[in-house]
């Protein structure tokens, strides 16, 4: 199998392998674990659903699993985690590391023809029933959900990635194929692989005839309409007078702090204020938003804005480089350690889809400084402000 070498030649960063079937694959060297991680991320979610497939991704992912991985058990223990998400479908799995090739073998079945017959697809039928239960029941689900169908009005992103109940109980066995044919093909997929020996494994992988392109071509997709530049509060009622709110934002592009900054100030405001900053790559767009328990949306949106100048104030004051050592820095430095962490990384860096469009997976430095996340934060403050129609808090 001919492969092409790309990506820079650092010793010390990922490596960047493109098989003539399409399939990215990356690895990320972690000298002495005695683990491995692996993680094939296809570039098909929720959003590239039609009217009439909502919901269908995610059952899409829960066949493959059950049907072209055998449950998706590895060797003699490990089992795949599957996701879905707007923007993409994820399969991982931590093995040792004399199961890669067997690891690699079972996500490389998610290519293969996919013909479920009616028995395991309403198995799978009644486990996301479950699924949705559980998740309906949670308040702030629901809140999430209705935010993002605000801030992407009129585009594929509204929808949940659960879909529409009616739909997806009529689904037949014919239109999961079709959406499988459709979309699930190496050249929109990237594997990546985390371990101790990454080149021997890479090599090893790519000349796996498992990995190649099933005997369906790639049909050429459609482009998920981009949802606007734009914020949204959202609430529901939790009880005891209070509310579950979500405030959110989306913009263009891949903001300016999207690398460490985004990292280190996160973890900076949830250690001082419990607010935890959450954020979603929408392909051309991005969302920011966090979630929390307030009186009413307005006192939700003033508390984040508030909470967020605190926190600046005190990164800039005479114990803020302290504070970032021992809450943010250290705390992100020991998650990087993480072989399933740093494999997600680079799947998120190595997005298939155009360059403009990633968002680099850095990890911060001794070198990041205060005033570095300390910007990030006044911008978090402004554009959260910017949701009260009456203007930012005094």
């Amino acid at each position: 199998m001919p492969v092409l070498t790309t990506g820079p030649r650092d010793p010390t960063g990922p490596r960047h392998l493109t098989l003539d079937n399409g399939l990215q694959l990356v690895g990320v060297r972690r000298p002495g674990s005695p683990l491995a991680a692996l993680r094939l991320r296809i570039d098909v979610g929720s959003a590239d659903e039609a009217p009439g497939e909502h919901g269908l991704a995610h059952v899409l992912e829960h066949l493959v699993v059950r049907c072209s991985m055998g449950g998706g058990r590895v060797a003699d223990g490990a089992l795949v985690e599957a996701a879905t998400g707007r923007p993409h479908t994820s399969y991982d799995a931590l093995v040792r590391t004399g199961d890669i090739a067997t690891a690699g073998d079972v996500l490389g079945a998610a290519f293969r023809q996919l013909k479920p017959d009616t028995r395991h697809l309403a198995a799978e039928l009644a486990a996301i029933r479950r699924e949705r239960a559980q998740r309906t029941a949670d308040v702030r689900w629901r809140v999430q959900e209705a935010m993002f169908a605000a801030l992407c009005p009129d585009t594929p992103y509204a929808h949940p990635v659960l879909g529409d109940p009616g739909t997806v109980d009529g689904l037949t066995p014919e239109a999961v194929h079709r959406f499988h044919s459709r979309w699930y093909h190496p050249s929109r997929a990237t594997l990546v692989i985390g371990s101790d020996r990454v080149d021997e494994e890479l090599a090893a992988l790519a000349e796996r005839a498992r990995l190649r392109a099933p005997g369906h071509p790639r049909t050429e997709s459609r482009a998920a309409a981009p949802p606007p530049d734009g914020h949204a509060v959202v609430s529901e009622a939790a009880g005891a007078g209070r509310r579950a709110v979500a405030v959110g934002f989306t913009e263009p592009g891949a903001p300016a702090d999207a690398d460490a900054g985004f990292a280190l100030a996160r973890r900076s405001v949830r250690a001082a204020r419990g607010i935890d900053v959450l954020r979603l790559r929408l392909r051309s767009h991005t969302c920011t938003w966090v979630l929390l328990s307030a009186t009413d949306e307005s006192a939700a949106v003033r508390s984040v804005a508030v909470a967020l100048r605190a926190v600046r104030e005190l990164l800039l004051g005479p114990d803020g480089a302290a504070l970032l050592r021992t809450e943010a820095l250290i705390p992100e430095l020991r998650s990087a350690e993480d072989i399933q962490q740093s494999v997600a990384d680079a799947s998120d860096a190595s997005d298939a889809s155009e360059a403009s469009d990633r968002i680099p997976a850095a990890r911060p430095t001794t070198a990041t400084g205060v005033g570095e996340v300390a910007d990030v934060i006044a911008r978090w403050q402004r554009r959260f402000a910017a949701a009260l129609p009456e203007g930012p808090p005094t």
